[in-house]
Protein backbone atom coordinates (compact mmCIF):
# COMPACT_ATOMS: atom_id res chain seq x y z
CA UNK A 1 0.00 0.00 0.00
CA UNK A 2 2.79 2.43 0.86
CA UNK A 3 4.43 1.63 -2.44
CA UNK A 4 1.25 2.49 -4.34
CA UNK A 5 0.87 5.74 -2.46
CA UNK A 6 4.43 6.74 -3.42
CA UNK A 7 3.59 6.29 -7.08
CA UNK A 8 0.55 8.49 -6.76
CA UNK A 9 2.60 11.21 -5.12
CA UNK A 10 5.18 11.12 -7.90
CA UNK A 11 2.52 11.24 -10.59
CA UNK A 12 0.77 14.13 -8.84
CA UNK A 13 4.01 16.02 -8.43
CA UNK A 14 4.83 15.40 -12.10
CA UNK A 15 1.45 16.77 -13.17
CA UNK A 16 1.91 19.80 -10.95
CA UNK A 17 5.31 20.57 -12.52
CA UNK A 18 3.86 20.20 -15.98
CA UNK A 19 1.03 22.62 -15.08
CA UNK A 20 3.50 25.11 -13.65
CA UNK A 21 5.63 24.93 -16.80
CA UNK A 22 2.57 25.55 -18.96
CA UNK A 23 1.56 28.54 -16.84
CA UNK A 24 5.09 29.92 -16.96
CA UNK A 25 5.10 29.51 -20.73
CA UNK A 26 1.75 31.30 -20.96
CA UNK A 27 3.02 34.16 -18.80
CA UNK A 28 6.17 34.50 -20.93
CA UNK A 29 4.06 34.51 -24.10
CA UNK A 30 1.85 37.27 -22.69
CA UNK A 31 4.91 39.27 -21.75
CA UNK A 32 6.27 38.91 -25.29
CA UNK A 33 2.91 39.88 -26.84
CA UNK A 34 2.43 42.92 -24.61
CA UNK A 35 6.03 44.04 -25.11
CA UNK A 36 5.71 43.69 -28.86
CA UNK A 37 2.49 45.66 -28.81
CA UNK A 38 4.12 48.45 -26.87
CA UNK A 39 7.23 48.52 -29.07
CA UNK A 40 5.58 48.20 -32.48
CA UNK A 41 2.38 50.03 -31.64
CA UNK A 42 4.08 53.31 -30.56
CA UNK A 43 4.32 54.57 -34.16
CA UNK A 44 0.60 54.16 -34.54
CA UNK A 45 -0.02 56.24 -31.43
CA UNK A 46 2.32 58.91 -32.69
CA UNK A 47 0.58 58.95 -36.05
CA UNK A 48 -2.75 59.10 -34.35
CA UNK A 49 -1.51 62.03 -32.34
CA UNK A 50 -0.20 63.73 -35.49
CA UNK A 51 -3.41 63.17 -37.38
CA UNK A 52 -5.52 64.34 -34.49
CA UNK A 53 -7.75 67.36 -35.26
CA UNK A 54 -6.02 70.68 -34.74
CA UNK A 55 -7.20 72.88 -31.96
CA UNK A 56 -8.84 76.25 -32.73
CA UNK A 57 -5.69 78.03 -31.53
CA UNK A 58 -3.59 76.02 -33.97
CA UNK A 59 -6.01 76.80 -36.80
CA UNK A 60 -5.92 80.50 -35.94
CA UNK A 61 -2.12 80.41 -35.89
CA UNK A 62 -2.07 78.70 -39.29
CA UNK A 63 -4.48 81.30 -40.69
CA UNK A 64 -2.34 84.09 -39.27
CA UNK A 65 0.82 82.58 -40.80
CA UNK A 66 -0.94 82.19 -44.16
CA UNK A 67 -2.23 85.77 -44.07
CA UNK A 68 1.25 87.03 -43.17
CA UNK A 69 2.78 85.05 -46.06
CA UNK A 70 0.16 86.38 -48.49
CA UNK A 71 0.82 89.92 -47.23
CA UNK A 72 4.56 89.45 -47.65
CA UNK A 73 4.01 88.09 -51.16
CA UNK A 74 1.80 91.08 -51.97
CA UNK A 75 4.38 93.54 -50.62
CA UNK A 76 7.06 91.76 -52.59
CA UNK A 77 5.00 92.04 -55.80
CA UNK A 78 4.34 95.74 -55.10
CA UNK A 79 8.05 96.31 -54.57
CA UNK A 80 8.79 94.54 -57.86
CA UNK A 81 6.17 96.68 -59.64
CA UNK A 82 7.59 99.87 -58.10
CA UNK A 83 11.10 98.85 -59.12
CA UNK A 84 9.91 98.12 -62.66
CA UNK A 85 8.08 101.47 -62.85
CA UNK A 86 11.16 103.30 -61.59
CA UNK A 87 13.33 101.47 -64.11
CA UNK A 88 10.88 102.37 -66.91
CA UNK A 89 10.81 106.03 -65.81
CA UNK A 90 14.59 106.10 -65.66
CA UNK A 91 14.83 104.59 -69.15
CA UNK A 92 12.31 107.16 -70.47
CA UNK A 93 14.31 109.99 -68.91
CA UNK A 94 17.51 108.66 -70.45
CA UNK A 95 15.82 108.28 -73.85
CA UNK A 96 14.45 111.82 -73.65
CA UNK A 97 17.85 113.14 -72.62
CA UNK A 98 19.48 111.38 -75.57
CA UNK A 99 16.80 112.73 -77.90
CA UNK A 100 17.28 116.28 -76.59
CA UNK A 101 21.04 115.97 -76.97
CA UNK A 102 20.60 114.66 -80.50
CA UNK A 103 18.32 117.59 -81.38
CA UNK A 104 20.83 119.95 -79.81
CA UNK A 105 23.63 118.41 -81.85
CA UNK A 106 21.55 118.66 -85.03
CA UNK A 107 20.75 122.28 -84.24
CA UNK A 108 24.44 122.92 -83.59
CA UNK A 109 25.30 121.29 -86.91
CA UNK A 110 22.80 123.52 -88.69
CA UNK A 111 24.29 126.58 -87.01
CA UNK A 112 27.76 125.46 -88.05
CA UNK A 113 26.52 124.98 -91.60
CA UNK A 114 25.17 128.52 -91.56
CA UNK A 115 28.45 129.89 -90.26
CA UNK A 116 30.30 127.87 -92.87
CA UNK A 117 28.15 129.28 -95.65
CA UNK A 118 28.58 132.79 -94.29
CA UNK A 119 32.34 132.40 -94.36
CA UNK A 120 32.69 130.59 -97.66
CA UNK A 121 34.96 131.84 -100.41
CA UNK A 122 33.54 135.22 -101.34
CA UNK A 123 34.46 134.53 -104.96
CA UNK A 124 31.33 132.39 -105.11
CA UNK A 125 29.17 135.34 -104.15
CA UNK A 126 27.76 137.04 -107.24
CA UNK A 127 27.90 140.79 -106.67
CA UNK A 128 26.40 143.36 -108.99
CA UNK A 129 26.35 147.11 -108.74
CA UNK A 130 23.02 148.54 -107.77
CA UNK A 131 20.73 149.68 -110.55
CA UNK A 132 18.32 151.44 -108.21
CA UNK A 133 18.98 154.84 -106.64
CA UNK A 134 19.04 153.53 -103.04
CA UNK A 135 20.87 150.23 -103.74
CA UNK A 136 24.63 150.05 -103.34
CA UNK A 137 24.99 146.46 -104.57
CA UNK A 138 23.07 143.24 -105.03
CA UNK A 139 24.47 139.89 -103.81
CA UNK A 140 23.45 136.32 -104.60
CA UNK A 141 25.16 133.20 -103.23
CA UNK A 142 24.70 129.91 -105.14
CA UNK A 143 24.89 127.84 -101.94
CA UNK A 144 22.15 129.55 -99.99
CA UNK A 145 19.70 126.89 -98.75
CA UNK A 146 16.35 126.85 -96.92
CA UNK A 147 16.99 127.33 -93.20
CA UNK A 148 14.60 124.57 -92.09
CA UNK A 149 11.22 124.87 -90.41
CA UNK A 150 9.13 123.65 -87.48
CA UNK A 151 5.92 124.26 -89.41
CA UNK A 152 3.83 121.44 -90.83
CA UNK A 153 0.86 121.26 -93.16
CA UNK A 154 -0.12 124.02 -95.58
CA UNK A 155 2.11 127.04 -95.11
CA UNK A 156 0.56 130.44 -94.42
CA UNK A 157 2.96 133.37 -94.26
CA UNK A 158 2.68 135.30 -90.99
CA UNK A 159 3.78 138.86 -90.26
CA UNK A 160 2.90 138.76 -86.57
CA UNK A 161 6.00 139.60 -84.54
CA UNK A 162 7.11 136.59 -82.49
CA UNK A 163 5.16 133.99 -84.48
CA UNK A 164 6.96 130.86 -85.67
CA UNK A 165 6.88 131.99 -89.28
CA UNK A 166 8.11 135.49 -88.35
CA UNK A 167 11.00 134.05 -86.32
CA UNK A 168 11.98 131.78 -89.21
CA UNK A 169 12.03 134.80 -91.56
CA UNK A 170 14.36 136.55 -89.11
CA UNK A 171 16.59 133.47 -88.96
CA UNK A 172 16.78 133.30 -92.76
CA UNK A 173 17.64 137.01 -92.91
CA UNK A 174 20.45 136.54 -90.38
CA UNK A 175 21.69 133.55 -92.37
CA UNK A 176 21.85 135.52 -95.63
CA UNK A 177 23.44 138.70 -94.26
CA UNK A 178 25.74 137.10 -91.68
CA UNK A 179 24.38 139.50 -89.04
CA UNK A 180 23.63 137.77 -85.70
CA UNK A 181 20.04 138.26 -84.59
CA UNK A 182 21.27 139.93 -81.40
CA UNK A 183 23.09 142.55 -83.52
CA UNK A 184 20.26 143.11 -85.99
CA UNK A 185 17.61 145.83 -86.02
CA UNK A 186 14.53 144.77 -87.99
CA UNK A 187 12.80 147.63 -89.79
CA UNK A 188 10.35 145.78 -91.98
CA UNK A 189 9.30 142.26 -92.88
CA UNK A 190 6.61 142.33 -95.54
CA UNK A 191 5.15 140.50 -98.50
CA UNK A 192 6.85 140.61 -101.87
CA UNK A 193 4.33 139.97 -104.60
CA UNK A 194 3.15 136.48 -103.56
CA UNK A 195 1.90 134.42 -100.57
CA UNK A 196 5.19 132.50 -100.36
CA UNK A 197 7.52 135.47 -100.90
CA UNK A 198 8.73 137.96 -98.31
CA UNK A 199 11.19 140.80 -97.98
CA UNK A 200 13.03 141.95 -94.85
CA UNK A 201 14.81 145.26 -94.29
CA UNK A 202 17.34 145.21 -91.46
CA UNK A 203 20.35 147.10 -90.14
CA UNK A 204 23.50 145.88 -88.40
CA UNK A 205 23.65 147.69 -85.06
CA UNK A 206 27.42 148.00 -85.06
CA UNK A 207 27.96 149.18 -88.64
CA UNK A 208 24.57 150.81 -89.24
CA UNK A 209 24.65 149.26 -92.72
CA UNK A 210 21.12 148.49 -93.99
CA UNK A 211 20.20 145.43 -96.05
CA UNK A 212 17.15 144.23 -97.89
CA UNK A 213 16.76 140.44 -98.01
CA UNK A 214 14.46 138.63 -100.44
CA UNK A 215 13.03 135.33 -99.19
CA UNK A 216 11.26 132.44 -100.92
CA UNK A 217 9.31 129.74 -99.05
CA UNK A 218 10.22 126.12 -99.90
CA UNK A 219 7.59 123.57 -98.79
CA UNK A 220 8.82 121.40 -95.94
CA UNK A 221 12.22 123.13 -95.86
CA UNK A 222 11.52 126.70 -94.78
CA UNK A 223 12.54 130.14 -96.00
CA UNK A 224 15.43 130.42 -98.46
CA UNK A 225 17.25 133.67 -99.24
CA UNK A 226 17.31 134.46 -102.94
CA UNK A 227 18.91 137.90 -103.00
CA UNK A 228 20.47 140.47 -100.65
CA UNK A 229 20.76 144.18 -101.42
CA UNK A 230 23.02 146.50 -99.51
CA UNK A 231 21.26 149.83 -99.23
CA UNK A 232 22.60 153.32 -98.80
CA UNK A 233 22.77 154.41 -95.18
CA UNK A 234 19.71 156.22 -93.88
CA UNK A 235 17.73 154.81 -96.79
CA UNK A 236 15.69 151.81 -95.66
CA UNK A 237 12.61 152.41 -97.80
Amino acid sequence: MAKYQSRLDKRSKKNTNKLLNIMIAIVLLLIVVVGGTIVFGGGGDEKATTDAPKSSETKDADKSDKATKEKDDSVSMDEKDDSKDKADDKQKDEDKKKEDEQKKDESSDEDQDSVKLDGEDQSKMKVEEGTEPNVVKTMVHPNWKPIGTEQTGEHVSSYDTGSVDWNEKVKATSYATGIPESNMTIWYIEGNGGPQKSMATVTAKDTKTPYRVYLQWVDGKGWQPTKVQELKENDKD
